[in-house]
């Protein structure tokens, strides 16, 4: 598979890793800090607002324990991902409060059906403005609905590229751990980055909610 992870940067507050996904760079942030998470959504931020033509989707993903608390929530814009460790978070900053529940931005994850709950019912009560799960909205070449396939599937259809999987070991490990190891920080930044990069081709931020059901704007 071509993937590849380093690590270009540990310091007190986070880690910073730099992946290549067949050809693209992705930098990714882990951080239980405030100061770093508000840093990173103020960056996203302006960056969509300087340089995007559409508003602002992001890639999302999150990863528990058995128990089931979430202990990680990931967020992927662009060549941009955090993964936050909420595990280790003594407090959140209301900057990431206001940035999950903005009703302009459009979040996309896979085979995501729990994860508003999990987030909500946490010990930091997350709540997410307008969740998709990309399984509902991606066809094959075919003109058949991807719903019922699996994520490697989708990728390999949807992206070209073979080998791309959520390893069921990786996701059922220890994700409360204070530094996260090559494995599991490649494969959430990953999954987040696959879902925005979709998300953005099948134009989702064209969706609109009703009722807790996503429908195309006509």
């Amino acid at each position: 598979m071509a993937l590849t992870i380093k690590t270009i940067g540990s310091f007190r507050t986070h880690q910073k890793h730099l992946i290549n996904f067949f050809g693209d760079d992705l930098i990714v942030t882990v951080t239980p800090t405030a100061t770093v998470i508000r840093r990173w959504i103020r960056s996203v931020r302006s960056y969509n607002r300087n340089h995007s033509v559409h508003p602002l989707v992001v890639g999302i993903g999150v990863r528990s324990d058995p128990d089931p608390s979430p202990k990680t929530l990931q967020l992927c814009v662009g060549s941009r991902c955090l993964i936050i460790q909420l595990g280790d978070c003594y407090c959140l900053p209301n900057v990431l409060r206001t940035f999950l529940s903005d009703p302009n931005t459009t979040f996309v994850g896979v085979w995501n059906g729990q994860d508003q709950r999990k987030l909500a019912t946490c010990r930091h009560q997350l709540e997410i403005g307008k969740l998709l799960d990309i399984r509902l909205y991606v066809i094959d070449s075919r003109r058949i609905a991807m719903r019922f396939c699996s994520f490697e599937q989708i990728v390999k259809e949807r992206l070209g590229r073979e080998g791309v999987r959520l390893d069921p070991a990786i996701c059922m490990s220890d994700w409360g751990v204070y530094m996260l190891s090559h494995d599991q920080v490649l494969q959430a930044s990953i999954e987040s980055c696959v879902c925005f990069k979709l998300a953005v081709e099948e134009r989702l931020w064209e969706l609109k909610s009703c009722n807790g059901v996503a429908n195309l704007v006509i």
